[in-house]
């Protein structure tokens, strides 16, 4: 008996020159006759929204209605990068290819694209150049490109703002000095692709195709829909609904992991599709078993003319399966195999997309490299609003899962000596995993919310020291006392740190009779002998005010680091939170000293095969 297809099926979509990666969430629940294309939109807000619009695919498959997420080409795990010629036509050009494989997969289906922000305005002029998508819904959608470009701009002198007291940054934070490019929390927006936004009108489209479309238009937390673009759709004869889109913000632009999924507008666009939109003229057929998948792997030619091939992975695990992507080279590889952990709750193309390209740029040099989402972050299966509370991070269950992915990595047939990196959270895996598993040769540890944890302690403490100067205060009291504010959270965090340091009392008294224990001995200089000890290889990068860092130094527990010549800690000063490494300048030396620990595990591959290879030709001739 065959078995139905997995609900959510990863692929490759290629057409004429441009290939770009999707996720198919096929229906389960009655047909309703339509399928959907999700188009993201740019940048943090698609990074941030990631988790949401799986939720949103995920509902809509449960109502009965095919879902196709697509990463735009040179964005997310798709081919290419920001700096591609042409993205406004490769991106409506893949709006075109999505509609026309949903229609080949569903042949009785109408086509419903939903684009948010600039995706939306891609949807809507794929949509007027008639690409076979039927009907939209439009959320946060402007009709003129250059103010989606100016919000961006914007946003990116919010955070790196000039004139004042304040010195002025680097162009690149900003602008790049060489091409103009929009740098958006750590997100490159090339000044070609500028230029084409800027140009794009979509109230001077020709609508002719959309005069059979029914339209949802959805404002964002308040703000009306463009008019412009209102009166062009209802000239065009199209259906038009109107409706609010309240918890955009909340969803696109907060900081992860508290990003909320507006299930509101989730449920309110699935009621316009069931209940009389975009379905009402479709024919609910059901769709055809064994939907034919396009492309399971993509092969990329990278700037040198070398070939890697990239494969979408899902590795099986009780607590929620990890889904990846791995990067081999097509040439020779080398007996060492890189793996990008999450950071923090981000999807696994990592801070900038700083994983995808890394893992491109290693795999040319002959390193099979993974990026992977550990459960419920990304793709990975898993309830996501466990992760709100910092502390599920920093449990045991992520580090063994972690090993279980090193575990069929190497049962796949890759080196059984791994590589391992990560950022916050990540990089606190990447880290503890390299003390204990002989498999692991080297960890890349690039702003570690913590080296070695400490029970949510200096979180806890934090959170006491904003709280002390009011402690005293009777507004303070008068608000407890009127309900408007609870003081149990900061309870909580007193009875934290009472806790640890009743642990900590009795880990002294410990060492106190443990023989030879050294004086100055703490949870992170063991952690550092135990790497010595194994001889691996550890890069510890902390950049700008990093929270962590400040806090080590205080402690003094980064003295004295010459004893461990295996370990290299760089920290980059600069002013500001830099947790993510958001500027262009940051990144590249980010992407320098994580080249440079590659550097130094091939070289010891290298010396590792020549001492081989000498000691097999003196035991030929006889020498040993």
């Amino acid at each position: 008996m065959s078995q139905s297809p997995p609900l959510l099926q990863p692929f490759y979509i290629a057409e004429q020159d441009e290939t770009f990666f999707a996720t198919l969430h096929d229906a389960h629940g009655p047909a309703r006759g339509v399928a959907v294309i999700m188009c993201p939109p740019f940048g943090w807000e698609d990074m941030c929204s990631y988790r949401g619009r799986l939720e949103w695919a995920s509902s809509l498959a449960a109502e009965g209605i095919p879902v196709l997420r697509i990463d735009f080409p040179g964005s997310g795990d798709s081919p290419g990068g920001p700096r591609d010629r042409e993205r406004v036509r490769a991106w409506t050009d893949a709006v075109g290819a999505s509609a026309r494989w949903l229609s080949s997969a569903y042949p009785s289906h109408r086509i419903l694209a939903i684009g948010i922000g600039i995706g939306g305005a891609i949807a809507y002029r794929a949509a007027a150049l008639g690409a076979p998508v039927d009907d939209l819904v439009l959320w946060g959608v402007c009709s003129r490109g250059r103010r989606h470009v100016r919000e961006l701009r914007a946003f990116s002198y919010m955070e790196h703002p000039r004139g004042g007291e304040q010195e002025a940054p680097p162009p690149s934070t900003v602008e790049s000095s060489d091409d103009g490019s929009l740098v958006v929390a750590g997100y490159v927006l090339s000044g070609d692709t500028q230029r084409e936004l800027d140009e794009l009108d979509l109230a001077e489209l020709e609508t002719k195709n959309l005069k059979s479309a029914c339209v949802l238009m959805l404002e964002r937390d308040g703000f009306a829909v463009d008019a412009r673009l209102r009166t062009a759709i209802e000239a065009s004869g199209a259906q038009v609904t109107v409706s609010s889109g309240d918890g955009y913000g909340a969803m696109m632009m907060a900081e992860l992991p508290h990003a909320v999924s507006a299930y509101g507008v989730f449920e309110k666009v699935a009621a316009w599709i069931v209940d009389g939109g975009a379905a009402a003229a479709g024919n609910a057929a059901s769709p055809p078993s064994g939907v034919r998948v396009a492309d399971s792997c993509v092969e990329i030619v990278m700037g040198g003319g070398e070939r890697v091939r990239e494969t979408p992975i899902v590795i099986s695990h009780p607590l929620g399966d990890p889904v990846g992507i791995l990067t081999e080279p097509l040439g020779p590889a080398v007996d060492l195999c890189a793996v990008w952990l999450n950071a923090g709750p981000q999807r696994r193309i990592g801070p900038n997309r700083m994983w995808v390209e890394t893992a491109r740029r290693w795999a040319a040099l002959g390193v099979p490299t993974v990026r992977i989402d550990l459960t419920a972050i990304g793709d990975a299966e898993g309830d996501s609003r466990a992760l709100l509370d910092v502390r599920s991070y920093y449990t045991g269950a992520y580090l063994e899962q972690v090993r279980t992915v090193l575990d069929v990595l190497q049962a796949r047939g890759l080196p059984p000596r791994f590589l391992l990196g990560g950022l916050c959270a990540g990089a606190h895996w990447a880290l503890s995993v390299a003390q204990d598993d002989p498999r692991v040769s080297a960890a890349a540890v690039l702003n570690a919310g913590y080296l070695v944890y400490d029970g949510g302690l200096s979180n806890a403490i934090g959170q006491s020291r904003g709280l002390a100067p009011r402690l005293f205060a009777r507004e303070t009291w008068a608000r407890v006392l009127r309900g408007e504010v609870s003081p149990a959270s900061h309870l909580r965090a007193l009875r934290l740190i009472l806790t640890a340091f009743l642990r900590k009392l009795g880990g002294r008294a410990w060492r106190l009779f443990k023989p030879g224990a050294a004086a100055d001995s703490n949870e992170i200089t063991e952690a550092f002998d135990r790497l010595l000890e194994q001889d691996k290889r550890a890069l510890i990068l902390f950049a700008g005010e990093e929270r962590h860092y400040g806090e080590l130094l205080k402690a003094g527990r980064l003295e004295r680091l010459e004893r461990w010549p295996n370990v290299s800690l760089v920290h980059i000063d600069v002013p500001g939170d830099m947790h993510t490494l958001r500027p262009l300048e940051m990144q590249e030396q980010a992407r320098e000293l994580i080249d440079g620990l590659l550097q130094g595990e091939l070289e010891q591959l290298r010396g590792r095969a020549a001492h081989a290879a000498d000691r097999r030709l003196r035991t030929a001739s006889g020498h040993v």
